[in-house]
């Protein structure tokens, strides 16, 4: 009798779609996009070569489908956090701010992938997008702290892009092995992190953070 255990037939599952996209993210934060292909997914997957296609016409939809399920991810880590903080508006931003690390450090390809411009598509503006969903829940944050100002005034354009690319930047430093630590003990990540995001909006360390991080 024959050993077939080694033959991969085509293979059918009633949620491969989701199946698909969560080897392709294992594999992606493993290897990185570097030689990712379908065809490697669907070994991966345990199904056949053709398989994928029916469900993802090419690596960049696939890539697009990926970062869809990265920004939903996102976006319920920042709700969570917003849920889980004091009512304060500071207080709110800091701990969006730490679930936003918390995610791109357990995630750092995905979060390349999200923001790559070669692999993403235009900036979308529906808001039932996820990308505009994790977008609006920070631009929601950032103007409870400007209570005075119009979003359309120039005062909240340069809080909110300042927000964001001291959170972002944090958490693409830290994965690069980047942060600067010279006092001694050496601050954690997000405790500089929420340092600099209290400084910058002319608040207090928020008290429930304090010791935590």
């Amino acid at each position: 009798m024959s050993d077939l255990s080694d033959k991969r037939a085509p293979y059918h599952h009633g949620d491969l779609r989701n199946v698909l996209i969560a080897a392709g993210r294992e594999m992606l934060e493993a290897d990185g996009l570097r030689g990712f292909s379908l065809r490697a997914l669907s070994r991966k997957a345990r199904v056949s070569h053709a398989a994928p296609v029916h469900h993802f016409k090419t690596l960049s939809a696939f890539l697009a489908e990926c970062r869809s399920d990265g920004f939903r991810e996102l976006s319920d880590a920042l709700e969570a956090a917003k849920a889980g903080a004091s009512p304060s508006p500071t207080d709110i931003l800091c701990h969006m701010a730490i679930a936003y690390l918390k995610f791109g450090v357990a995630y750092p390809v995905m979060l390349r992938v999200m923001f790559d411009k070669d692999t993403a598509p235009p900036k979308s503006h529906d808001p039932t997008s996820q990308s505009r969903r994790a977008y609006l829940l920070l631009e929601e944050a950032v103007r409870a702290t400007l209570p005075d100002v119009t979003q359309r005034a120039p005062e909240f354009d340069v809080r909110i892009n300042a927000v964001w690319s001291l959170i972002h930047g944090f958490v693409i430093l830290h994965n690069e092995d980047q942060i600067c630590t010279q006092s001694d003990p050496p601050m954690t990540t997000g405790h500089m992190l929420v340092t600099a995001l209290s400084a910058l909006l002319g608040s207090k360390y928020p008290k429930d953070l304090e010791g935590t991080l």
